[in-house]
């Protein structure tokens, strides 16, 4: 039976991608939302990475899931890319949790071109270069992001 304690950890984690989800839908100008950073991936990237016992493939696929049917697009691709991208850091979530954060960032590079790569592929050829700027701006966020949620999970002691 799961304790308090342990309830509240898995509460602070979902509270923390109903956030970036929520972020995910902010309107902005059309000038704007190309620059607008993968939150998502990113909050599962971290919690993947912190804490991949809790925060496995199956979170990545509802997780995934959840945005396919946010954002209208076809169910399953998001929800294979997160999957995936989860997958990649639980896999090596002890090596990446030892790199200073400018190597984590090239990581998140990676893994966030990854997913995008995973959803061109799926959606058509209609490509545009500015959907490659979430991928720069996800990597430029990382530092960011990462010191936001590491103090989030020591402040509530998630573990």
């Amino acid at each position: 039976m799961a304790t308090t304690a342990e309830s509240r950890n898995g509460f602070v984690i979902v509270i923390t991608l109903i956030i970036a989800m929520l972020l995910m839908l902010v309107p902005l100008p059309d000038t704007a939302r190309f620059f607008r950073p993968e939150w998502v991936v990113m909050t599962l990237i971290y919690w993947a990475m912190a804490l991949p016992h809790r925060v496995s493939i199956g979170i990545g696929w509802l997780t995934g899931l959840l945005m396919d049917a946010m954002m209208g697009t076809t169910l399953g691709i998001m929800a294979f890319s997160y999957a995936l991208a989860v997958y990649l850091i639980a896999r090596f979530h002890l090596q990446l949790r030892q790199y200073p954060l400018w190597q984590q960032a090239l990581t998140i590079f990676s893994v966030v071109l990854l997913v995008h790569l995973v959803a061109i592929l799926a959606a058509g050829p209609d490509i545009d270069w500015l959907i490659w700027m979430p991928v720069i701006t996800s990597t430029l966020m990382w530092p960011v992001m990462y010191a936001v949620l590491r103090k989030i999970r020591r402040t509530f002691q998630v573990s």
